[in-house]
């Protein structure tokens, strides 16, 4: 099993998954499917990265759009308890709700990224759901903006808000990509920091001063 130090997964969606068979499949497949893509990802090698046999992968999931389909549940519990903490009107805990969230993408960000209505049938139920997923974060990204703007964390007109927040879908969606190749020696926890970094230059004119502090304390030294 994976743990948080790796910064493969972050810690709040590894508390999700158990020592029981399917979580170690769903775990490892999470895993492979954000570093190589959906398509190029096998069943035996999720099978071997998870230490069982490929036989026993399908027990639990018949195919790879089994497996698509219960990240995407989970990706939606994780996001509904990640996403609680940015509805408050506390500066400090909009700010935190934002970070938690930036972790859910990061962790599922195969989901985000790659091109399924390539990949899988226009009726199956698996692509209408990714569609959907990604439709709610586009909307849930710009609400966020709106919902720091009318807290006074950020002062700027609609028309900016949503550049922003295509801005930083961009970012979440494939930074990691990116960042792997002009990074190559950089460890996880340094990236996804260093993406953090990123979204927040971009907000960094429009936000308040107590904000901007709190943010720099959490994202501490960058990487170059």
């Amino acid at each position: 099993m994976t743990d948080a130090s790796t910064g493969l997964l972050t810690a709040g969606t590894l508390e999700r998954f158990s020592a029981k068979t399917r979580d170690k499949l769903l775990e490892a497949s999470l895993i492979l499917f954000n570093e190589r893509g959906f398509a190029a990802v096998t069943t035996a090698s999720i099978a071997q990265h998870a230490g069982v046999l490929e036989g026993t992968l399908w027990y639990h999931f018949r195919t790879k759009k089994d497996i698509l389909t219960a990240h995407i549940e989970l990706l939606q519990q994780v996001f509904e308890g990640a996403n609680i903490a940015a509805d408050s009107s506390d500066e400090e805990a909009i700010i935190t709700g934002i970070f938690a969230s930036y972790d859910v993408i990061w962790d599922f960000r195969y989901i985000l990224r790659d091109d399924f209505a390539s990949l899988l049938d226009p009726e199956e139920p698996a692509l209408k759901t990714t569609l959907v997923v990604n439709d709610f974060l586009d909307a849930w990204t710009e609400g966020r903006i709106q919902h720091a703007h009318q807290h006074g964390l950020l002062q700027l007109e609609q028309k900016g808000m949503e550049d922003l927040s295509e801005i930083i879908l961009v970012i979440g969606r494939y930074w990691l990509d990116f960042s792997k190749k002009k990074y190559p020696e950089a460890d996880n926890h340094a990236l996804r920091r260093k993406g953090l970094r990123h979204v927040f230059t971009i907000l960094g004119p429009y936000l308040s001063s107590t904000a901007s502090g709190f943010i720099e304390a959490r994202l501490g030294p960058s990487i170059h």
